[in-house]
């Protein structure tokens, strides 16, 4: 199982690897803050949206409560906030394989939290190696989230040289 905050899935739709990713990873659940922030974006006319939304429709995405509150007192201890934090009890109350996210505060405590972390660079190597995407597709999509800017040019180098 993979828990994922909204950032990953937002990428990977972009990239239109979504449901590629959900398949491969399945199942892919996410907490009901990060189905609200995702839904949110379609007021905004984010044309990524329709994407997310079929894939909750037809099952492939999938939303879980939390049901531990302390889970979540526990991720605000250490600073998580929002959807992330929700992502993050929902990891530990599912005890999930991986929880996917790109974001700052988790990638630098992922020890501490004890959480296999995997974020949107990690899923598409993860993709490639499978096979399931193309060398085109793998550096296109890498172009892509360096146009987007939320990753470092050092990490989808290194993503780049591990792929080859």
């Amino acid at each position: 199982m993979l828990v994922s905050d909204a950032m990953v899935v937002i990428h990977l739709a972009k990239l239109t690897l979504l449901q590629t990713s959900c398949e491969q990873f399945k199942p892919v659940v996410v907490p009901e803050a990060v189905h609200r922030e995702l839904l949110a974006g379609k007021a905004k006319g984010s044309a990524d949206v329709g994407v997310i939304e079929e894939l909750f429709n037809a099952g492939t995405l999938r939303v879980k409560r939390v049901r531990n509150a302390t889970l979540l007192k526990r991720a605000g201890a250490f600073n998580v906030q929002r959807g992330e934090a929700e992502a993050l009890a929902l990891y530990w109350q599912e005890e999930a394989d991986y929880l996917a996210s790109d974001d700052d505060t988790l990638r630098k405590r992922r020890t501490l939290l004890n959480v296999q972390l995997i974020g949107t660079p990690a899923i598409i190597l993860a993709l490639y190696r499978k096979n399931l995407l193309n060398k085109g597709k793998l550096a296109a999509s890498l172009q892509a989230l360096r146009k987007i800017g939320w990753f470092s040019n050092t990490v989808i180098d290194k993503i780049l040289m591990e792929a080859t």
